[in-house]
């Protein structure tokens, strides 16, 4: 595995977390931090980053969905998965080049 010494953690983990992210969004990255959390703490740092960003976007997208009953779910439902696919290719970038990357509205939820 790739050691990154930049950001201080195991990049090719992150990396795969987020590549897993475009297909499950939720449930890969979720697996890969419950598997590594302990291992390393910058490591698993990164890796609960990438899992609270698909609990954010899951719950952003269910609440967009769930809004198409007064249409505005046909809007903002679309711009939530263009968000979440732009947010995730971003953090695999950043991620290869080294640098530690938090996508935005993302909350907090895993301590």
């Amino acid at each position: 595995m790739t050691q990154n010494t930049q950001a201080g953690y195991d990049s090719s983990l992150v990396l795969v977390s987020y590549i897993l992210a475009i297909f499950t969004l939720l449930i890969g990255p979720l697996i890969i931090w419950a598997l590594k959390k302990d291992d390393d703490p910058a490591t698993a740092e990164a890796l609960r980053t990438v899992a609270n960003f698909g609990i954010s976007y899951t719950i952003y997208a269910l609440i967009a969905w769930a809004t198409t009953v007064v249409l505005i779910g046909f809007v903002l439902g679309p711009i939530v998965q263009v968000a979440t696919i732009v947010f995730i290719i971003i953090g695999i970038i950043k991620t290869a080049n080294g640098e530690a990357y938090k996508p935005p509205f993302t909350l907090d939820i895993i301590k």
